[in-house]
């Protein structure tokens, strides 16, 4: 083989290789974002249901399963809308966020959503009819009543960006009967 054949075949390689890499790394960068959606999205469906079932368990009614007694003021923190039985602790640092707020459900949603992405919004409700953060009407946090939370992110996109589509949004939502 003649030295100048053997250059043009090592030039054809270099051409060969400038076209095919552009199309790799898309590719490639394209897989991580799927990857990092995937992710995101199990993230954002972990916390839903981890922040239902934390409002499941920090309900209304409050009795020592063990002792049959009324559970004291550092062993019992309710969160959720609150009803006419429900004895409501004095915000402390064991209950920093007692009934009727929601925010305590809220602040677990926001500790399981690791990779979820950005701008988080946990919406939490209680009811068989409720929609967003609004309660069904005279809804409580007593035992059986159906709690949902839903948890929505955006997953910023690598690849997405270039062909105008920056983010993703993944949602999921998870409902839980108090059941405390």
């Amino acid at each position: 083989m003649a030295p100048s054949e053997r250059r043009r075949q090592v030039g054809q390689g270099l051409v060969e290789f400038a076209l095919v890499l552009p199309v790799f790394m898309l590719i490639l960068l394209g897989m991580f974002d799927l990857g990092r959606a995937v992710w995101a999205n199990n993230a954002v469906a972990n916390a839903a249901r981890e922040a239902a079932r934390y409002a499941s368990i920090h309900g209304g009614s409050c009795e020592d399963l063990v002792a049959g007694t009324p559970c004291s003021a550092t062993t019992f923190c309710p969160v959720g809308p609150a009803s006419a039985t429900t004895a409501i602790p004095s915000i402390s640092t064991f209950c920093p966020n007692p009934s009727p707020s929601r925010e305590g459900v809220r602040n677990v949603a926001k500790g399981f959503v690791i990779a979820g992405g950005t701008n988080v919004t946990v919406l939490v409700c209680y009811g068989t009819t409720c929609s967003g953060d609004a309660d069904e009407t005279g809804a409580n946090n007593l035992r059986g009543t159906p709690v949902t939370v839903e948890v929505r992110s955006e997953v910023p996109m690598i690849v997405g960006s270039f062909l105008g589509l920056g983010t993703i949004n993944v949602s999921a939502t998870s409902t839980m009967l108090v059941n405390h």
